[in-house]
């Protein structure tokens, strides 16, 4: 985070705060001979030692959040210049005018609330780089496409409009947000909400794959909750579609010991995946949580996984992870099984 000596509240201009702006995370600037990426890691940092490795490939971009017309009709009361363009931009820093309230960070877009309730999606832009900005509206468009193709699904949000001129999506607004962050602050969860999430996880990879999609990036932050608790799959800007080049990998904790050379999709790994998310979902943490990436890493070739003993659907779990069970129809067959109740 870069912090400027001006004013602001969560990103915006105030009259009486510091300003602060996001730098863009660094991305390879390679892509391959077809129309997208190989593979450029968009999740956040697997471990805390990662988060603090210094930029690579290029210098980041900061980001520069000026209030639009909603925030100036919330706050009718507040200076004219709290809403304008700065005379004077540092270099390496991009203004832009947002739509809605931010409610969440994506490397590559800008995600807010509008006063609908809707949240709004769209690419970043940046003049420094605009190949940079044409891979963003790239994968917000391969999104749109997603959203499309599975159409009224249940497992995943619902798609409220698509702009493609200026490349915007309008979703439906999660109050609950992602799995990550509300397990990470709630102490108690039922064991049949939990028994819940881990079935409608697996219905969700079964509609992706079922259209030729393969997530690619299925942690526990891109699974949100609804107001009744329910969960949804999001997030599919790096997602594989009819055996496109992902853009996007999971974290060690979620991926497939052995990738294939060419970082082709495969949905082994949204499988592989699958068994981490449960785990998560059962244990409320990731598998071997307190353990580096790569140590993680070396211990799934070896075929080394978390103690499942306590996990009662840790025949599923391990299934996943070790190929026993190949695709979403097998694990929701063996969960429903389990939970005779669904």
């Amino acid at each position: 985070m870069i912090i400027l000596p001006l004013t602001s509240l969560g990103g915006f201009i105030t009259p009486q705060s510091t300003l602060y702006f996001e730098a863009a995370s660094p991305q390879p600037t390679c892509r391959s001979s077809i129309t997208r990426t190989p593979l450029r890691n968009m999740s956040e940092p697997d471990t805390e030692e990662e988060s603090q490795k210094p930029p690579t490939l290029r210098s980041p971009v900061a980001y520069w959040s000026i209030p639009g017309s909603w925030h100036r009709r919330e706050h009718p009361g507040w200076p004219e210049w709290t809403s304008q363009m700065p005379e004077n931009v540092p270099s390496g820093t991009v203004c832009h005018v947002t739509k809605g309230k931010p409610v969440g960070f994506s490397a590559t877009a800008h995600v807010e609330r509008l006063p609908s309730g809707h949240v709004v999606k769209y690419p970043r832009s940046n003049p420094y780089s605009p190949t940079e900005e044409e891979y963003y509206r790239e994968d917000i468009t391969i999104e749109a496409e997603i959203y499309q193709r599975l159409g009224d699904c249940p497992y995943i949000p619902r798609l409220i409009d698509w702009d493609p001129e200026s490349c915007c999506l309008t979703m439906e607004y999660f109050e609950n947000g992602d799995l990550a962050k509300f397990m990470k602050k709630t102490t108690h969860i039922p064991a049949d909400v939990r028994q819940r999430w881990a079935l409608q996880a697996a219905y969700a990879v079964k509609e992706l794959h079922g259209a030729d999609v393969i997530h690619c990036d299925m942690m526990p932050r891109n699974f949100m909750l609804t107001a009744a608790f329910d969960l949804r799959l999001a997030d599919f800007a790096g997602s594989s579609v009819d055996g496109s080049a992902p853009t996007v990998a999971a974290g060690p904790r979620f991926s497939p010991p052995v990738q294939n050379s060419e970082y082709r999709a495969e949905k082994r790994q949204d499988i592989f995946a699958l068994g981490s998310l449960m785990y998560f979902i059962m244990v409320g943490n990731e598998p071997f949580a307190e353990i580096p990436g790569e140590d993680v890493v070396m211990l799934f070739k070896q075929g080394v996984f978390p103690n499942l003993l306590d996990v009662d659907c840790r025949a599923v779990i391990q299934g996943c992870w070790d190929g026993t069970l190949g695709t979403a129809e097998q694990v929701i067959g063996s969960l429903t099984a389990l939970y005779e109740d669904f």
